[in-house]
Parts: structure tokens; sequence; C-alpha cells
């Protein structure tokens, strides 16, 4: 992403000095060297400053901001005819996709008593993503799932695996009436499948807005992230929802570190109406599947009939256990931390 900003007389209109109101001669490039960064992270941008004219440029600074941070670089005096990079760092702190820029220079007379400062126009995008800590494994949930070889369930395909006998039931399907066994007990028995199927492990992120302050919410948001993406490098098919009308998440298993990022980063919280019911979200069923709910404080907002299916964990400060509740962090470091005792 580059664009060629040639910079015009700089503090005219508010600087009575000389000094300040003298053109800068560069050409100035900016390149974003990390547009896509990880939340907590600093973008890091990269500008070319050229001098095209034949006399050395004036020092100044370059003023960068995305969502209310802001990056300097300093930009150094620069013969004719010659060039320079300069890096400039711009903290992040929340989810999301930004603009980044316009970005300005400015300039300072020798006592840095006077400014001038012009805008570039130039507006850019950097997407900001959850944050992954590494969860070292397998443990807590997905300890449960992945010591299964398979999870076995009663299938009444025919090619699936034999498992046992047991007698037949109305309702069940005649073709799976074991005759040579019907005929030896004298009562009808019934050949028993079973489809052998990978592990399926669900991640749910709680985004009622009551359960939790903005700022917990993003630690919640990567401590769902991080708890899918240690699934799926322990080869777990994981799914990802989210109690959101507006961003439920997927009902099919998500193959991808990337997809996982991509499906978080909208993700905001949500009033009342816009928020689903655990029971809501899981009305066609768990289907086998271990669950994790993530949520903050003062959360679950609503929970399963079935409670021994799910593991609540809290995030947030002041996040305490209480009953039904299987661990309580401060913040996602906290719960990388925590992750390798958890049983």
């Amino acid at each position: 992403m580059e664009r060629s900003v040639g910079v015009r007389p700089v503090g005219a209109d508010r600087c009575p000095q000389a000094c300040a109101r003298v053109a800068h001669a560069a050409r100035i490039t900016r390149r974003l060297a990390t547009p896509r960064v990880a939340r907590g992270e600093d973008i890091r941008v990269r500008y070319r400053v050229n001098n095209p004219g034949r006399r050395r440029s004036t020092r100044a600074t370059i003023v960068d901001e995305c969502d209310g941070a802001r990056g300097e670089a300093e930009v150094p005096s620069i013969g004719p005819k010659d060039r320079a990079d300069v890096l400039a760092a711009i903290p992040t702190r929340r989810r999301g996709v930004h603009p980044i820029g316009p970005w300005f220079l400015e300039r300072h007379d020798p006592f840095g008593l006077a400014i001038g400062r012009r805008s570039s126009g130039e507006v850019g995008t950097v997407i900001v993503h959850p944050r992954v800590h590494p969860l070292a494994g397998p443990y807590g949930a997905v300890h449960i799932v992945e010591h299964e070889a398979v999870i076995r369930r009663v299938a009444s395909d025919p090619l699936s695996g034999f498992v046992s006998l047991r007698e037949y039931v109305q309702g069940d399907d005649p073709r799976l009436i074991h005759w040579p066994t019907t005929a030896r007990m004298g009562t009808l028995m019934l050949r028993e499948h079973v489809e052998l199927r990978r592990p399926e492990f669900t991640v749910v992120l709680d985004t009622a807005d009551l359960a939790a302050t903005p700022d917990d919410f993003e630690e919640i948001v990567d401590v769902a992230a991080s708890v899918a993406v240690h699934a799926i490098r322990s080869g777990v098919d994981v799914t990802v929802r989210t109690t959101s009308r507006d961003h439920p998440g997927s009902r099919r298993s998500i193959g991808t570190e990337q997809t996982v990022l991509d499906l978080l980063t909208p993700v905001g919280q949500t009033p009342g109406e816009r928020s689903m019911r655990l029971a809501e979200l899981f009305r066609d069923g768990l289907d086998h599947t271990a669950i994790v709910l993530v949520t903050g404080p003062n959360g679950p907002l609503s929970v399963l009939p079935r409670g021994d299916t799910m593991s609540i964990v809290r995030v947030g400060a002041g996040a305490a256990l209480a009953p039904g509740i299987a661990l309580a962090v401060e913040d996602a470091e906290s719960f990388a931390q925590r992750w390798r005792p958890w049983h």
C-alpha cells in the first residue's frame, strides 16, 4: 500500500518564523509493513523520503494515527538527490478494520517553539485481529476430546461399523435385524452400528454487553480465539459460535486459523435484544460436541439445561469462581498460564 505525496510549504498560516514557513523539498511515500496485526501489536509503517531538489531538506516529524493511537517518525535532513527510510510504530488496543491516517508532516523552529503542520490526505486500512496466546496442551476441554480416539454414536447406516446386538424395539430399521441370531434366540435381535467420527469441539463467545466491560471483552475474544486455534493445531474439529445475532459464527467446523481470526475480528458486544440465549444457539442439538463458553465476570446470562456438556470460563477484572464456573481469570495471558493445570 503506497502513495507518494509531495509536501507543500509547511506552517505558513500558523508560524511567523521563516524557518517554519520554508517548503519541505522531500516527497514521502508511506508503506504499511504490517497491514494486518494482532491486537496489542504495533502497526509498523515505513516512510520513504526522497529529496529530488538541489538543496538539502530540513528536519521534520511525520505523525500518523490509527484508532486514537499515535506514531511518530523523525525525518532527518536529506541531501540533494538522496533518500532515506524512516519507521514509525502505532500501538493497537481494539480489534476491527481501522483507517490509518492521514499522516501529517510537522516542522519546528530551532527552539521547538513554532510548529507548521500539513496533512498528506492519505488514508489506508489496517486489520486488527484477536491475539492468539499459545496454549500448552492438550488440557482442559480439548483434553477431554483429544484423548478419545473417536466419538461413537449409534447410526442406522448399515455400512457403519458393527458394535453389538440388542433386542428389536418398535421403530427400529428392519434392515438391521440379524436373522441368524433371531432364529437362535427366539426373539428379534438388531445389529447396532456406530459412526466413527473425529472429535468435535465448540467455542462459544458470550457477547452480552452486561457480562463484561469493553476492555474485558477484548480479552474474552482473545481467549476464544486462543482456544479455537489450539483445537485446530491439535487436530480437533472446531466450530466457533457467538451469542450475537449479527455475527453468530459458523455451524460448520473451521479448518484454518485465519478463518477463526477473520470470524472474530468484527464481533462486538451486543445489547439484550441482539443477544441470543444458549438454548437458542443450540436449538438443533449438541450432537456430542464438547463446549467451552467464554464469558465476562458477570456472565453467563444463560446456560444450557445439560450443564455437564459445557465448561464455562470467566474472563475479566474481578472474575470469580462460582457453581458451574470451571475457570476464572483476569485476562487472556492469565488464561494461557492457567490452561495447563486446568482439567
